[in-house]
Parts: structure tokens; C-alpha cells; sequence
């Protein structure tokens, strides 16, 4: 069988990375069961720029010959837990606890968890705000009942 010839842009690569965070997005919020619709055209950006990587590495997994292995790459406004834990004033352990309960979302590069450094700054400022609600409640109530 002869291989497939993919050639992909700069416009792909960019439009099925949006994609694949837009649709891991959406796989966050559901449940392991649950079925998730893709509309077509997502899915086509998507798995032409995986055909394209896959074709550069054979099954065994290891690059042999010409054909190199993609190696891969990590984003400008990617960061590491520790440089998240950082940015947000905790633990990494406390920013890996919040990887796992979904509240962050990151992207594995070999063995590492990237993260997306808007989707952190985002997650700083929403928890800024809900601790001045709470507190901006707690003085209510304490004017309330004259503590």
C-alpha cells in the first residue's frame, strides 16, 4: 500500500488546534459516557493533521530512514503546572488536584501537562471574583447581625 501524502499549512494546523480545544472543551464538561456531536468540518481539520503525523511515523513508533518523527512542540502561551501554580499562588500539587477534577485542561507533550496560559489567567480571575462575593457577603452578614 503506498502511503499517503498529506501536506498541511500553517492556516491547518492553526484551525484544527482551535478545534481540538474548542471540542476538548466541550469532552470536559460531560461525563465519561456521554456521546459528543462534531460537526464535519471539525472533525475533517482535525484528523488531517493527525493523518499527517501519523504518516510520518511508522506503527512501531519509532522513525526509521527518512521518515523523522514530529517532534513535538509546545506553544508560546503554553505553560508548565509549576509556572500555573506560580501565576495562581499554590502548590503544583494543588494545580495537578486541579487538572484532575477538570477545572483545568491540559494538553500532554510526551509525558508532560502543558497548560493554556489565557485558560489559567481566566481561572485566576474567576476565582479573584468569587472570593470577593464571598467576602463582599460575609461583611453583609456581619452588618447584619451586628458582629
Amino acid at each position: 500500500m503506498a502511503p499517503i501524502q498529506v501536506t498541511l499549512n500553517a492556516k491547518d494546523i492553526a484551525d484544527a488546534r482551535r478545534d481540538a480545544r474548542a471540542l476538548r472543551a466541550t469532552v470536559a464538561r460531560r461525563r465519561l459516557n456521554t456521546k459528543v456531536e462534531v460537526d464535519a468540518d471539525t472533525l475533517k481539520s482535525i484528523l488531517k493533521v493527525v493523518d499527517a503525523v501519523s504518516a510520518q511515523v511508522p506503527r512501531g513508533g519509532i522513525a526509521t530512514g527518512r521518515a523523522r518523527a514530529a517532534q513535538p512542540t509546545v506553544a508560546a502561551d503554553e505553560i508548565s503546572p509549576q509556572e500555573a501554580a506560580a501565576i495562581l499562588g499554590m502548590s503544583r500539587p494543588s494545580v495537578m488536584r486541579l487538572i484532575a477534577n477538570g477545572q483545568l485542561h491540559p494538553r500532554k507533550v510526551l509525558s508532560h501537562n502543558k497548560l493554556s496560559r489565557a485558560e489559567v489567567e481566566t481561572y485566576q480571575i474567576e476565582q479573584s471574583r468569587r472570593q470577593r462575593e464571598a467576602l463582599s457577603h460575609l461583611v453583609t452578614l456581619t452588618e447584619d447581625y451586628d458582629f
